[in-house]
């Protein structure tokens, strides 16, 4: 990954510490990993989201218009970012909870799928295991079988992983 040097990752960390906040504290505040605040000040992320600058504004005291100029964005885009997309702190706030919100909405439908995944799982199991129990049964149908079982134990297994993450 190449790393650029420029002002807006010294700008972040002077403010943070300024504002004795922890890069996880000021995450948390601004709705995006540790991970990103940690690229913004080494200087991997060179041009960070329009909503990742309206936190810096609302929680280091940073213009939100001087550190989009900063990072590159065009008078467009930040007049677009004034007047449309966040005219406040309070329309700043109501874009993260829409997006936490849906958030929520997606990991209840995932969990749904889950559910679903893990009773087809359970279900077919009993079928699998009664086709390997007959003496004539057709190979072909039971290879079927075999990567019927095998789909839904990776299915299975990526849910799993993805609850782990959450």
């Amino acid at each position: 990954m190449f790393k650029q040097k420029n002002n807006i990752s010294e700008l972040v960390k002077d403010a943070r510490k300024k504002n004795k906040l922890s890069a996880r504290k000021l995450a948390e505040l601004c709705d995006v990993s540790h991970t990103e605040i940690n690229n913004i000040e080494s200087g991997v992320r060179i041009k960070p989201a329009l909503l990742t600058l309206k936190g810096f504004e609302k929680y280091l005291g940073l213009s939100f218009k001087d550190t989009a100029k900063m990072v590159g964005y065009s008078d467009e885009t930040i007049k677009y970012g004034e007047k449309n997309i966040i005219v406040s702190y309070e329309m700043y706030d109501k874009v993260v909870e829409g997006y936490k919100e849906e958030q929520k909405h997606m990991l209840f439908k995932l969990d749904q799928k889950r559910h679903l995944a893990l009773d087809t799982k359970e279900a077919f199991s009993e079928i699998h295991k009664y086709l390997n129990e007959q003496e004539n049964i057709d190979k072909e149908l039971l290879d079927k079988a075999d990567s019927i079982d095998r789909y839904l134990t990776e299915i299975e297994r990526k849910y799993e992983s993805i609850n782990k993450e959450n």
